[in-house]
């Protein structure tokens, strides 16, 4: 079992400035202190902050959404629209998306791209699906011919089982954070 690093401090009476200004944050009280100390040192190591995640996290399904109210030209809203419609999202979204890429580091996925990981999925599955009767035949027989196969089958299949399995909890996570 790995030892976790802890911090322990007393902060007296600088305790409730501090729960305000994680709460104004929108942060917990350990997230706070992490998000500091990673800006502490990523001054003096900018390649430390590249590695670091961020504090921010996408909202869950359900959870109440501000209005704000941006202003924008015309040829910039123009443009905004240009760049939302190649990428499958109304104007709207495509900002919320931008800005949630942004804090999140997470990707936001427009229409064309969940149809790709959606038919990826599924050619995977049909295709983790040969492979079963395969493995178990060759499991089955024994055929010394096969047997280096038969490994590299197993792993094949665990591979692709592995990618539909992450590429589902991403298709379902998206799904959730897009709806309201």
């Amino acid at each position: 079992m790995n030892a976790r690093a802890r911090l322990s401090i007393e902060l007296g009476e600088v305790k409730p400035r501090w729960d305000d200004w994680c709460a104004q944050r929108d942060v917990t009280l350990a997230e706070g202190v992490r998000q500091l100390i990673l800006d502490a040192v990523a001054a003096d190591e900018p390649e430390c902050r590249a590695g670091c995640t961020d504090v921010m996290r996408s909202p869950p399904a359900g959870e109440h959404r501000e209005r704000l109210e941006i202003r924008l030209t015309a040829s910039e809203l123009h443009a905004v629209g240009r760049q939302a419609t190649t990428c499958g999202f109304t104007a709207n979204r495509w900002v919320v998306a931008l800005i949630r890429a942004q804090l999140t580091h997470v990707p936001q996925f427009g229409e064309q791209e969940m149809a790709l990981l959606a038919a990826s999925n599924h050619a995977l599955a049909r295709i983790s699906r040969s492979l079963g009767p395969v493995i178990r035949e060759v499991d089955r027989d024994g055929t010394a011919a096969l047997a280096g196969n038969g490994r590299l089958l197993v792993e094949l299949k665990a591979q692709i089982d592995a990618h539909l399995r992450a590429v589902s909890d991403l298709l379902r996570a998206n799904i959730d954070r897009w709806s309201r």
